[in-house]
């Protein structure tokens, strides 16, 4: 978290922006204050240079519809941005979405702070976020937004915050012609080959995240950044140093067939048949990542009721289309 630059923006309708809280590519996000009830809420604000695009600011919003579709459990609810009349003029073109403030770690923060996470933990991490793929997928989409930066540990359990390629994102650039170039940092052999990904694709990346919070490290590292590609289309996992009881599910979700893969339902109960939050009941976290979830590295949800300021009869997203990711 660190202080507002000079050329942030101030307001986003009833929020007031109070700090810069962290960003990413495609967006910033801001602490605010809910000046109607006092919270504490977030604010993502996508890129002005990637919302002036209209591919981008369509697929933001598909991203913010799937987030509200999925919200209960292990989605945080969107905020209402309500009435933003009294924005100023110069703000009144933000492309933003807003949710409640919910203490927690990134998962790559926690990962820094405390080492990989023991396996009951895992358990938790992945029950939770095989929960959410089971809803994206029995509606016939694919989710595409699992990385470290976007799955958070919260006192009660996991948080996913990011719904589409935009939220996880490693890199998204505007090009000429109104295209845009977007970058994710978790690949799959089929992505790799040109091939269309499917529910079976989050389950690879899945594999890797969870890969990832055993270890410190994903499975495919090994070797020049030039040949990651390469290594994740053809190498076997490394896994020697993930938790024995958790290797098999992991290896089966890192298949280089996506026909083998297990459905994401499966992966649930497998890692904790009384659901996730029941097996986080009385807590999860190690020490030092409880402590810091409590203290001054709090962290947040990310914020999911697609806004655009400006727009005609006061904004907000359009008539919710079938769920996709984009």
């Amino acid at each position: 978290m660190e202080a507002l630059r000079q050329d942030d923006p101030r307001r986003f309708g009833r929020f007031t922006a109070l700090a810069r809280f962290d960003e990413g590519a495609s967006a910033v996000r801001y602490v605010a204050r809910d000046l109607a009830s006092g919270e504490s809420a977030l604010i993502t604000a996508a890129r002005p240079e990637l919302a002036a695009v209209p591919v981008f600011s369509r697929r933001f919003q598909a991203e913010a519809r799937t987030a509200e579709r999925l919200a209960g459990g292990w989605v945080a609810p969107p905020l209402d941005p309500g009435d933003t009349a009294e924005t100023p003029a110069d703000e009144a073109e933000l492309l933003w979405t807003a949710a409640g403030y919910v203490p927690a770690l990134p998962l790559a923060e926690a990962i820094s702070i405390a080492g990989p996470l023991p396996e009951r933990a895992l358990r938790i991490l992945g029950a939770g976020i095989a929960e959410i793929l089971s809803r994206v997928h029995a509606a016939g989409s694919v989710l595409q937004g699992l990385a470290p930066g976007t799955v958070l540990l919260a006192a009660d359990g996991p948080r996913l915050t990011a719904f589409g390629p935009l939220g996880a994102a490693a890199s998204a650039e505007a090009r000429p012609g109104g295209q845009l170039s977007v970058r994710l940092g978790y690949l799959t052999p089929e992505q790799i080959e040109g091939k269309e990904v499917s529910a079976a694709s989050d389950l690879f990346v899945l594999g890797l995240l969870l890969a990832y919070a055993a270890t410190g490290t994903t499975p495919f590292t090994e070797g020049p950044a030039e040949g990651a590609t390469r290594r994740i289309a053809e190498d076997e996992p490394e896994l020697d140093a993930v938790p024995e009881e958790l290797r098999e599910l992991i290896a089966n979700c890192l298949a280089k067939d996506p026909d083998q893969r297990p459905t994401a339902g499966t992966v649930a109960a497998e890692l904790a048949l009384e659901g996730a939050a029941g097996l986080a009941r009385g807590g999860w976290l190690p020490e030092p990542l409880a402590a810091a979830g409590r203290g001054t590295r709090k962290r947040g949800s990310w914020p999911w009721r697609c806004r655009r300021r400006g727009e005609a009869g006061g904004g907000g997203c359009p008539a919710r289309p079938p769920m996709t990711p984009g």
